[in-house]
């Protein structure tokens, strides 16, 4: 069977059974703990329409081992030694309930699957390769500290896919010890689909799951539209972009 239509199949066959999807489902709980973080809310503000409650979705598959107050990776470039086309993020913490003032010293934990579909961290996971494992292996993880700006930058590489999933990016937020917003973003359909038949990426082929049928972003419009990340750029040289994350502190 072509790998193309391998991922195919196990996209169906995840749809049709809880395998990730389960794992994946949007949860509105949210938990505290303990951790040395520190925050202060600042009197710089973004534009009143980016004051916008990002929304909370699950923890999803593969956090860092261990859970993510224990990830050491304070750390922007998280690309380590994988392969991809560049990815530059720039994500600002305001407070919704203070005017979009921004919050310093939140913490900013960022993950996502490599160009294969594979997360560090862990084993049996299956994908375009076969059951692969990728324990002891950290690629593709970090935090940062939000700067008097509330700015965290990550450098990074555009995420591939696996089955039953939309492209995404998870990260979650701490603020004065406390887990704050977990979450994640995806992208246009337009440039995804792009990217998943680029020389890099080619062997997965077009993402079959949508972001608007995707068991994450999919149960609404509003919220997905917020989920979505505008990017520039171009496969040749990479893209960035910018994400307001609004807690509401």
């Amino acid at each position: 069977m072509e790998r193309k239509n391998f991922l195919k199949a196990f996209a169906v066959a995840a749809a049709a059974g809880p395998m990730l999807i389960d794992a994946c489902k949007k949860d509105s709980s949210s938990a505290s703990t303990t951790s040395t973080t520190t925050k202060s809310t600042t009197t710089t503000t973004t534009d009143s329409s980016s004051c916008t409650l990002t929304p909370t979705e699950t923890e999803g598959p593969y956090p860092y081992p261990g859970g993510e107050l224990t990830n050491p990776l304070d750390r922007s470039d998280i690309i380590e030694t994988q392969t991809g086309i560049p990815l530059s993020l720039t994500l600002t913490v305001v407070n919704t309930n203070s005017s979009c003032a921004a919050v310093s010293g939140a913490r900013v934990d960022i993950w996502h699957c490599n160009k294969d579909g594979y997360y560090s961290g862990y084993a049996n996971q299956p994908g375009i390769s076969g059951e692969l494992s990728y324990v002891g292996k950290t690629f593709l993880r970090g935090y940062q500290l939000s700067d008097t700006d509330g700015v965290v930058k990550f450098s990074t590489i555009y995420p591939g896919w696996y089955g039953g999933r939309a492209t995404h990016i998870h990260f979650e937020v701490y603020v004065d010890s406390v887990l704050k917003k977990t979450t994640q973003i995806t992208f246009s359909e337009t440039i995804s689909d792009a990217v998943d038949v680029s020389t890099l990426y080619a062997g997965l082929g077009v993402n079959p799951i949508r972001n608007a049928s995707d068991s994450v972003f999919g149960d609404s419009a509003t919220d997905l539209a917020n989920e979505t990340v505008a990017l520039t750029g171009s496969i040749s040289a990479g893209y960035s972009g910018s994400y307001t994350i609004g807690l509401a502190l």
